[in-house]
């Protein structure tokens, strides 16, 4: 399992943007030129750049032998290799994205000042007395979010299933658990990771190795896989 981590900070220049685009799938590209603010385009431009360049790094592809589909219930897979599963998610000034050769889930999510009232709509009763002890709410929050998220995804049913589905338990970061139906499932496995003071990012998946260090990569790193290499050849 790997964990990449990329933050940006700058609006991507015209012509840098419009090199990376046309990197990505005609279907891609026209939904992330359908975003009115230009934030909304570069995360979701460069979280699908990132893990093109996994595939290229590991596995020896040409950015033309990646395609991408999704699931019934909208989640994005590579149609090829069957044992390559990913996952990414956005927030602010940072993209991640976890692979693995098992399915994986991976949220990160900005911390914010909120009604914290709404947690009622979203969270179990257990998770929301949770929330209302705790000495710090707003942390607390988007910790359950980004945890109940991670595994919505993990388990690829989107929309479908509402995060008040199920209850997290967190007797500490290093033991985290999940209840279904009252119900501990077993071997599925969390772990939160310290990315930004500012932000709360999770990961679900069915491997226990999760790894401790994230990889780090830059907005350059993507320019000189996806434009400087093809100039270069």
């Amino acid at each position: 399992m790997k964990i990449l981590t990329l933050h940006f900070s700058d609006r991507l220049d015209d012509y840098t943007c419009k090199s990376l685009l046309s990197r990505v799938d005609e279907a891609k590209r026209e939904k992330l030129l359908k975003f009115v603010f230009w934030e909304d385009l570069q995360r979701g431009l460069l979280a699908d750049l990132l893990v093109r360049k996994v595939l290229i790094d590991e596995l020896n592809l040409s950015n033309e032998e990646i395609n991408f589909a999704v699931s019934e219930y909208g989640k994005p897979y590579c149609d090829f290799p069957d044992d390559f599963h990913f996952n990414v998610s956005h927030s602010g000034n940072w993209v991640v994205c976890v692979v693995d050769k098992n399915p994986v889930g991976i949220d990160i999510e900005k911390i914010s000042t909120i009604d914290l009232d709404i947690s009622k709509n979203f969270f179990s009763d257990k998770e929301h007395d949770d929330l209302m002890r705790s000495s710090n709410p707003f942390e607390h929050f988007f910790t359950l979010w980004s945890l109940k998220e991670s595994y919505i995804k993990f388990i690829g049913k989107g929309l479908s299933y509402h995060l008040n589905c199920f209850s997290m338990s967190l007797a500490s970061h290093s033991r985290i658990s999940i209840e279904v139906n009252n119900t501990m499932l077993e071997n599925i496995y969390f772990k939160l990771y310290s990315i930004d003071d500012g932000y709360k990012m999770a990961v679900c998946a069915s491997n226990q190795d999760m790894p401790e260090q994230l990889e780090i990569y830059s907005v350059n790193d993507l320019v000189d896989c996806f434009i400087l290499n093809r100039i270069k050849h």
